[in-house]
């Protein structure tokens, strides 16, 4: 099968996750009446809030990435850091490509830099230790949140975010990954090379760095989904959405057009746990969509169509990421 076929039937496979979850979220699980009444009771001021921070934690994950690129003495411009990640989340959601956001930020910046390992490295390096801060922060916030949600929910979390934290630190911490490559061939190993690469050349003063920014990152994550739900009238403690947060993410690794459908189903499942409604939980789903991957994703799409029309980049080629 060639590159370009899997790359089409993985598309559809999204579009086929998307729309079949939320076909069955909307027609099945939800009152559609009473996810209109959500939706019309809305607090707007608290959405307008959540929208700013949106925004505003895009530049904040490129703060993040200069950090590991500066650790590797490669000198690129915030702006053209941020201007990436705008325009990679424009092509996660709107473009049927097999270069998702990640693999846009890498190969233009690759092509950048002239540094194709390193900017790969950096890329996956980024998203992972955004991930592991995330899990850390659930470990911390959990006890505190004990006596809101039900301790089967307390315990997936606290499983999930310990397994999380610890592997975390032996792939990224340790050599025993590496080690263990040098015996057998490990799944990915091209792209396992290039994070350790990009990991022993960061340096830890990088990693602790960008640990700092993933820290406001993600508490910044977290008000956003929370001033969301007050939007929407769920009147929940902070702490339950910090430490929902990480089975959160892992949800969103599902292969599906921005998370749609996929986040919903998944609000559903664990904010009814702390008995918010269906519709309750449908319509946080769908506004954290809008918010946090609709706009950045249409201001991406701008910035990319102005570059293009400005003649300010290259169209990036798949074979940049083979």
């Amino acid at each position: 099968m060639s590159k370009k076929t899997r790359s089409m039937l993985f598309n559809v496979f999204k579009i086929v996750v998307s729309v079949g979850l939320l076909a069955y979220v909307l027609l099945v699980q939800v009152d559609l009446r009473a996810l209109a009444e959500v939706v019309t009771e809305a607090r707007w001021g608290f959405l307008v809030l959540a929208t700013i921070l949106s925004i505003g934690s895009v530049a904040l994950r490129a703060v993040r990435w200069m950090a590991l690129l500066r650790g590797l003495a490669i000198d690129v411009p915030l702006g053209r850091l941020v201007s990436l990640y705008f325009v990679g989340t424009f092509f996660n959601v709107f473009l049927p490509t097999g270069l998702g956001g990640d693999a846009i930020r890498a190969a233009e910046l690759a092509r950048h830099t002239k540094k194709a390992p390193e900017a790969i490295g950096t890329v996956l390096v980024d998203r992972a230790n955004g991930l592991w801060v995330l899990f850390a922060m659930g470990l911390v916030a959990l006890p505190f949140a004990l006596g809101d949600i039900p301790v089967e929910t307390a315990l997936l979390v606290g499983i999930t975010s310990a397994v999380a934290v610890i592997g975390g630190w032996v792939v990224m911490g340790t050599r025993f990954v590496p080690w263990l490559g040098d015996k057998v061939r490990l799944p990915g190993q091209k792209k396992l090379e290039r994070f350790y690469g990009a990991v022993s050349g960061c340096g830890y003063r990088a990693l602790a760095q960008a640990s700092a920014v993933s820290l406001v990152f993600n508490l910044m994550n977290v008000t956003i989904n929370y001033s969301i739900a007050r939007g929407l009238n769920v009147e929940r403690p902070f702490g339950i959405f910090v430490a929902f947060a990480p089975l959160l993410s892992i949800t969103l690794l599902v292969p599906s057009i921005g998370g749609l459908g996929v986040r919903e189903t998944a609000n559903m499942l664990l904010y009814g746990t702390v008995d918010v409604g269906q519709a309750f939980a449908t319509a946080m789903g769908l506004t954290q969509f809008a918010v946090q991957t609709l706009v950045p994703g249409l201001i991406g799409g701008l910035l990319y169509a102005i570059e293009g029309a400005l003649g300010l980049r290259e169209q990036p080629e798949e074979e940049t990421l083979s």
